[in-house]
């Protein structure tokens, strides 16, 4: 098992994301606080196709398009052949 911390700044918006890594799965546990990439506020979930096998949930809460608001996420997939 492996965990990496990550913590991302830039104009936009700022959080991080805990990355964990087992010998079968990849799990995602993000925050980000600042301006939505798009224009999606509430629940939704993330189920593969276009987004790589990644499956999970996801919260948006604040301002539509012009922000801030605070994304929070849980992403899994199974673990890539390297």
């Amino acid at each position: 098992m492996k965990i990496e911390a990550r913590r991302e700044r830039n104009d936009t918006q700022s959080g991080g994301d805990v990355v964990i890594r087992t010998g079968r799965r990849w799990l995602r546990l993000a925050a980000y606080y600042g301006t939505p990439p798009g224009s999606h506020i509430g629940f939704w979930r993330t189920r593969g196709g276009f987004s790589g096998g990644i499956h999970g949930w996801n919260l948006r809460v604040g301002k539509r398009y012009i922000g801030p608001c605070l994304t929070a996420f849980v992403h899994t997939r199974p673990r890539r052949a390297r």
